[in-house]
């Protein structure tokens, strides 16, 4: 009987077999470098978006023509609300300077009328004193009391300015005088009138010659006697309202016995105005301006 012949197998011996997965170690390590290089070159890095738009604001896409926001070269935003803002500030600021302008404008022509009025009285005091011309007026203080055959004795200027500055304004310009009277002047009055007196005294800043005939705690009696200086005090006070522009006179026994307000607006100051005003103090009219307005 002739040998059998089997037929070799198709498994491989193990020691034969091929490995699954076959690789050149050194060119695999080669392509590994080269994908992570890739990787590294090609991967896109995304910043996290800010959880407040409106604190961080990506301004990467704006361009100088967008519409709605710019920023300039000095760093400022643009846009049409902020021009509309940046127009009307600089209008604003054109309104103030020109009230600003106004106002300074104004203060400077009421500090030369007073400027104007201090030159008046300045002359007029020296020529005055140096002629002590009489006083053709009585000033009444009560039905028996009066100021009689007055004569001019003195009168002063006296010039203040708002504060020690060269170029500070005129605040006010006050002139004073007194008249005198030949003889001193007894008030008498009932002594219930005593505080109404005293009042009076003061407010016409006439002087007493005595001032125990004023004490209260005297002895009562039906009636009261009072000395009084001789002496008329006469003022007239010019006072600057740079507020309002126009100028405050303030007069104590002018005409009568008594305090006067008026108002003169500073384009009423005139040479005439002020010659009126002398010849009122000199005893040589009893009118008063028009251009001084009663209060």
């Amino acid at each position: 009987m002739a040998p059998s012949h089997k037929k070799p197998s198709n498994q491989p011996k193990p020691e034969e077999s091929k490995p699954v997965l076959s690789f050149d170690l050194s060119s695999s390590i080669s392509n590994i470098d080269k994908h992570l290089e890739d990787a590294r070159l090609t991967t896109i890095v995304e910043t996290p978006k800010p959880q407040n738009p409106e604190i961080f604001l990506d301004a990467s896409h704006l361009t100088d023509s967008s519409p709605t926001l710019s920023r300039t070269k000095s760093g400022l935003f643009q846009s049409s609300l902020l021009t509309e803002l940046a127009q009307e500030s600089e209008k604003k600021q054109i309104e103030n300077l020109s009230q600003t302008q106004a106002l300074k404008a104004r203060s400077q022509y009421l500090n030369d009328a007073l400027d104007k009025i201090s030159g008046f009285f300045i002359s007029f005091t020296q020529l005055a004193n140096d002629m002590v011309p009489d006083i053709s007026r009585s000033y009444r203080l009560d039905a028996r009391t009066a100021y009689e055959n007055l004569k001019w004795v003195s009168s002063h200027v006296e010039i203040r300015k708002q504060n020690l500055s060269a170029t500070a304004l005129i605040a006010h310009v006050t002139f004073t005088v007194s008249y005198r009277s030949p003889e001193i002047i007894l008030v008498t009055r009932p002594w219930n009138q005593l505080e109404i007196l005293k009042k009076e005294i003061n407010n016409l800043k006439f002087v007493v010659l005595d001032e125990s005939e004023l004490d209260e705690k005297r002895p009562k009696q039906e009636w009261i006697q009072v000395r009084l200086s001789s002496d008329l005090p006469v003022l007239l006070r010019f006072q600057g309202n740079y507020d309002r522009g126009h100028i405050d006179v303030l007069s104590r026994n002018l005409l009568t016995l008594g305090i006067s307000s008026f108002r003169i607006k500073s384009e009423d100051i005139s040479s005439t105005l002020l010659d009126d005003i002398g010849r009122i103090l000199l005893g040589r009219s009893d009118k008063i301006p028009d251009e001084l307005i009663p209060l």
